[in-house]
């Protein structure tokens, strides 16, 4: 029986993923989310080779990190993923990065679901067609699939989706919400990343080759809200939240 803990991956943040004061920019510790994720999907045989046998892939619903230490500069980091949940078509993953020293650096969850690429909807039978193993129910942070607020947000961009944006699932890669996101912060805001605290992405829905979208932002409670909204279709596509508070 494979204990996914046994695996440990290791990764060197890239300087093209600093920002000018030396820090790893938000989105990147998404991607870093992403890369080990994948890398660890391979090893266990979860990966999108498997799944397209069923025309099924991964989706990212949401991910949601706090921040022990930020990261400055490249460094190596020493990463462990685990499955820790399922619950309705929601699959919880842990990921914990530490430095060379294993002191904890940042962690965090995030939620994924299988999609049918044929319907384009969510896959809701309770045993996928393929071997999961049992998750470890072991959780690194307070985390959940769904953000709801209920305070105002202010137009601040409008965009379009271009190729480059577009993944093999033909949308666009999570990792760009989070670049659409801090794309609209101040130059005093993004001097300030270095006391984020926590930092999370929820993707609501589908944003495709060529579509419209807005992005509105709001500040409350040393919090900044990004929202990205389909001006096509009305629908919220992404929130991203960056969270100063201690």
């Amino acid at each position: 029986m494979i204990n996914e803990k046994d695996f440990l991956y290791e990764i060197t943040t890239d300087v093209s993923e600093l920002n000018e004061y030396g820090y790893l920019k938000p989105y990147a510790y998404q991607n870093l989310f992403g890369i080990i994720a994948e890398r660890h999907l391979n090893k266990i045989n979860l990966n999108v080779d498997t799944t397209m046998k069923y025309g099924l892939a991964w989706v990212l619903i949401s991910i949601s990190l706090e921040i022990v230490k930020p990261v400055k500069g490249c460094i190596k980091l020493l990463a462990q993923t685990w499955h820790s949940q399922k619950k309705g078509p929601f699959f919880r993953r842990e990921l914990v990065f530490k430095d060379e020293n294993s002191n904890l650096i940042f962690h965090g969850s995030t939620f994924s679901v299988l999609f049918d690429l044929e319907t384009r909807t969510v896959f809701r039978k309770k045993d996928p067609p393929f071997f999961i193993g049992s998750p470890i129910q072991e959780f690194t942070i307070k985390a959940s699939p769904s953000f709801k607020t209920d305070i105002t947000l202010i137009k601040v961009d409008r965009r379009k989706v271009y190729n480059s944006y577009i993944d093999c699932l033909g949308h666009v890669n999570n990792t760009r919400y989070g670049e659409f996101a801090y794309d609209v912060l101040t130059d005093e805001e993004k001097e300030n990343l270095q006391n984020m605290k926590r930092y999370e992405v929820f993707f609501l829905s589908e944003l495709k080759d060529k579509d419209i979208f807005s992005v509105h932002r709001a500040n409350i409670d040393n919090r900044i809200i990004i929202r990205g909204v389909n001006e096509i279709t009305g629908e919220t596509s992404f929130n991203v939240l960056f969270d100063f508070n201690k």
